[in-house]
């Protein structure tokens, strides 16, 4: 086993990719095998706490893409900020992880009675499904990384209230008893580019859901002046150092 190696995949899934080639295709035996990563990770009394919706349709990709409104970022004078699209849905392969509560109740409490995971204990299967999706995700990552593509996650599916949420849904015909969790975009970089370099053109100016006249391209309207929409790149935030504290007890 070669560490050097080891950390060189967790320092490449760290740094979300932002821009990808969509002329390159990810092998299928690839996509079954992150699949099959999915299905069988760990996970609390290894019950299945998620669905899996994984999309590789060129066009499919796209029109979600539409609807990741969310980073927040400064695009003009005056501090007037606006929200980006999240480019690394845009990637070659998108795996996302729905939350649902297992067909199966396998926890006891103390009195030996199963959990009633719908009302009292409904939380508890909420962190043991969110900590099963991570570790999934994580997997799949990883394996990635291992086989040479670049990876970008996001959290950014729309606000539950919003049409956006309900647009993804209907979209890929997720169930009402499942809530979006996470996605991770997978695929091949754009040579010649840094990783937070992206083509986003759009921005999301006012308050959200958008509407036809919050969304401005080539520029942006403030008092009637018209500002160039900026080319602002990601910041990365991965190169600093995290304020992690590891207590070793040897």
């Amino acid at each position: 086993m070669n560490l050097d190696e080891e950390k060189k995949i967790i320092d490449t899934i760290r740094r979300c990719q932002r821009n990808w080639d969509l002329n390159k295709s990810i092998p299928k035996e690839h996509i079954d095998h992150w699949i099959y990563i999915a299905q069988h990770s760990p996970s609390k009394q290894d019950e299945s706490y998620f669905n899996l919706y994984v999309i590789t349709n060129k066009e499919k990709i796209k029109y979600l893409l539409n609807h990741t409104w969310g980073h927040t970022l400064e695009v003009a004078p005056g501090n007037l900020s606006g929200k980006i699209r999240n480019p690394q849905v845009g990637a070659n392969a998108y795996f996302l992880s729905t939350f649902k509560l297992p067909n199966t109740i396998r926890e006891q409490t103390a009195d030996g009675k199963f959990y009633d995971q719908k009302e009292i204990h409904y939380q508890n299967r909420l962190i043991n499904g969110y900590t099963a999706i991570g570790i999934s995700m994580g997997l799949i990552a990883q394996s990635a990384a291992r086989l040479g593509y670049k990876t970008g996650f996001n959290a950014c599916h729309g606000y539950k209230e919003s049409p956006d949420n309900g647009i993804w849904k209907k979209e890929l015909g997720i169930c009402d008893h499942e809530s979006i969790a996470l996605g991770l975009g997978i695929g091949y970089p754009q040579e010649g580019r840094k990783r937070n370099e992206h083509d986003e053109t759009k921005f999301l100016i006012g308050e959200y859901p958008p509407t036809e006249h919050s969304i401005y391209d080539e520029y942006i309207l403030i008092d009637g002046i018209k500002y160039p929409t900026p080319k602002i790149d990601y910041i990365l935030y991965s190169v600093r150092p995290k304020n992690i504290k590891v207590f070793r007890f040897e």
